[in-house]
């Protein structure tokens, strides 16, 4: 998802993206709650018939499942923002704050969209300066990634 906005004082340009999250936390809850019933369902009634060893199973599964949860919604919190002003770029990364901090010149920065390395792959939208590149927008769709790359090639040159 991309969000850009454009301040009236500065007339600088902030872009934000971030990964589409479709499950909200109190959704992941009541699905977790649910598998929580199903699975404490089926292993009482094997304890029922004896069969005692699956209720730590589903334990374990259930505890697996709602670790895989905690590790999506860490990942769909991740940050990018690119702040574009007269005389610089900066990206910052990061989850809860800018984990990293990149600055450049705005004159001797380009951006390039690359093609997918192989087909079914993405394609990869990346800042590039004297030969160094860093990607951004990973987690970004297709179409998401070239109206970036639109953006943002119009907003270098039209500095």
């Amino acid at each position: 998802m991309i969000e850009s906005e454009r301040d009236p004082q500065t007339g600088g340009k902030r872009i934000v993206l971030k990964p589409n999250a479709s499950l909200t936390r109190v959704q992941a809850r009541l699905l977790l709650c649910g598998f929580a019933l199903v699975l404490v369902s089926i292993g009482s009634a094997f304890a029922f018939l004896g069969c005692w060893f699956v209720l730590p199973f589903a334990g374990a599964e259930w505890l697996v499942l709602a670790y895989c949860f905690s590790l999506a919604f860490r990942q769909s919190a991740v940050r990018e923002v690119i702040t574009v002003t007269d005389a610089d770029v900066m990206l910052e990364r990061g989850i809860r704050g800018p984990d990293e901090t990149y600055r450049f010149r705005r004159a001797w920065l380009g951006v390039s969209l690359d093609g997918p390395a192989a087909a079914g792959h993405p394609s990869r939208l990346c800042l590039k300066r004297h030969g160094r590149k860093i990607e951004i927008g990973r987690f970004l769709v297709e179409s998401e990634r070239e109206a970036l790359y639109r953006e943002l090639k119009e907003e270098l040159t039209n500095g």
